[in-house]
């Protein structure tokens, strides 16, 4: 049996705690003073992603990155979460696990988080979210006691405190309120369905405020004034902080960090990562990627150096396969080399006409990747791959696409797309990532991938309880992606964010949780 380490009020550590340790890692303080947004108990942050609704099953994931959700429990960086809702988690059996919520919880509108209301919210996504579901094969969800829950599968879930920590998995809300206002934003707005220290106020295209939430189970939150702004344009947010009118803005293009070198109005911040940022992603249903010779000489011409030292300007590092080094199970599985490319493309019966672009059975070799704006540097990564394929025979257009997440989800209207990787999940786990874009029979399959023998290493990593054979199944895994070039990662861009110079010591999370109850400028 494993069990989760506790953090209760009596004898550990509480949330609260935690909560200081993230404030620690943020290199965020409150401090006070008086003045609009040079208030320190004021904050405002810009961003590319619109959040259009409350909704926990379609936005929801939002909430505990800014403030106004939270988590069973807190997701970390080295993939093994800490408590926030939940106090204790342990497996009492290798398809149980038993949690325990902290006392003294409600949510915004006062109704108070106990079991029952924990198992209803958790009942309901089992019952309408096919990924968790699949997550949890079989689940039942029952109360225990007043603030005890029991989850139970027909499989051993190995990875279930990181399934409980992963924002595209379990929200925390009121179901009951839920279920009077689904479908109606303002009564969603109303309803106060969350836990969290800030409570969203109005919301609109444009802008987002938020109170802090006077019954806030853990504190004080730090705030009195919070407001996050949509826009699109990553140069209108870099203006935001510099004229003043921001504090942070989330999702700079690479390109901004040369370009803020010795400012002293906006500052370039960077942590961490976990794995790589962006990937090709093919769509294996279309020529040419149907043919895994032309996938792997793409994946064989991509210079993952240039990449990070040139294209990017040293803000990113190489991607060598799937995770970055610092994973324990980690291999690499992607290397530059252009001969090997030429070979597999010539043995593959691609040949070079005239102009340098290959030609097979009359068809050029040339195919379209598409980018998307919210994330520039999907852009500058397109136009990188296009002139070092190029070197190799291989032509290549792109596009922008204002919903790169619907594009990718079509079955024909795309050959090859860039999107964010990320295959640590938020929780810091590779299993749910795994599952979701591998898996032949997965909904989040974008490329239509079908490879029995995969499905079968992460069907046993899915169950598997020893630690040691789970990262033997890792490496097994990469090997055969990498082999088959499934997906080719382009880069890994350390976590960043601009600040203003109230927020020049801010440390962007890596595990994206921008907000909590202590986040506050530092001047």
């Amino acid at each position: 049996m494993s069990r989760f380490i506790p953090a209760t009020r009596a004898g550990r550590p509480g949330i609260a705690a935690v909560l200081a340790a993230l404030l620690v890692l943020t290199g965020c303080a409150t401090t006070g003073s008086e003045g609009g947004v040079a208030d320190g108990r004021a904050l405002t942050i810009t961003t590319s992603f619109e959040i259009s609704d409350l909704d926990p099953l379609d936005n929801g994931f939002w909430g505990n990155e800014f403030g106004y959700s939270e988590l069973l429990l807190r997701p970390t960086f080295d993939g093994k979460p800490d408590p926030w809702l939940a106090t204790d988690l342990r497996n009492t059996s290798p398809t149980t696990w038993e949690l325990a919520l902290n006392e003294g919880i409600t949510f915004q509108n006062g109704t108070e988080l106990d079991a029952e209301a924990l198992v209803a919210c958790l009942r309901y996504q089992l019952r309408e979210d096919p990924s968790v579901r699949a997550a949890l094969p079989g689940a039942t969800v029952s109360a225990t006691g007043p603030l005890q829950v029991s989850i139970t599968t027909t499989e051993p879930v190995p990875n279930m405190p990181n399934i409980l920590a992963e924002e595209s998995m379990f929200k925390v809300y009121d179901q009951a309120a839920y279920d009077r206002a689904k479908g109606d934003p303002a009564a969603l707005l109303e309803a106060e369905l969350y836990t969290g220290p800030y409570v969203v106020r109005s919301l609109d295209s444009e802008i987002m405020k938020l109170e802090p939430n006077p019954d806030y189970w853990d504190g004080r939150p730090a705030l009195d004034d919070y407001s996050i702004r949509f826009i699109e344009d990553a140069q209108a947010r870099l203006l935001a902080v510099r004229n003043g009118e921001a504090d942070l803005a989330l999702y700079p293009p690479t390109a901004m960090g040369k370009t803020l070198e010795g400012s002293t109005d906006a500052f370039y911040l960077t942590s961490t990562p976990r794995s790589p940022t962006f990937a090709l992603y093919f769509n294996q249903r279309r020529a040419p990627f149907d043919d895994r010779a032309v996938r792997k000489a793409v994946q064989q011409a991509v210079d993952y150096r240039q990449i990070a030292d040139e294209v990017m300007n040293g803000l990113y590092e190489p991607a060598t396969g799937i995770y970055g080094d610092s994973m324990p199970y980690a291999v690499r599985t992607q290397q530059t080399d252009l001969a090997a490319a030429r070979a597999v493309l010539d043995e593959a019966g691609w040949v070079a006409g005239p102009d340098g672009v290959r030609v097979k059975d009359g068809e050029p070799l040339t195919f379209e990747v598409v980018t998307y704006p919210q994330q520039p540097d999907s852009e500058a990564l397109a136009v990188a791959m296009q002139s070092q394929l190029k070197a190799v025979g291989v032509e290549v257009t792109v596009r922008s696409v204002p919903d790169i997440t619907a594009t990718l989800n079509e079955t024909d209207g795309w050959q090859a797309g860039i999107s964010g990787a990320q295959m640590v999940s938020f929780s810091g786990d590779p299993i749910i990532r795994l599952r979701d874009y591998y898996l032949t029979d997965s909904l989040k399959n974008r490329g239509g991938i079908a490879d029995p023998e995969l499905d079968a290493m992460i069907g046993e990593l899915s169950v598997e309880l020893d630690e040691q054979r789970r990262h033997e199944l890792l490496r097994s895994i990469q090997r055969r992606i990498g082999e088959r070039a499934h997906v080719v990662y382009l880069g890994m861009r350390l976590p960043n964010a601009v600040g203003g110079p109230r927020m020049k010591d801010y440390e962007p999370n890596p595990m994206l949780l921008w907000v909590d109850a202590r986040t506050a400028p530092t001047g």
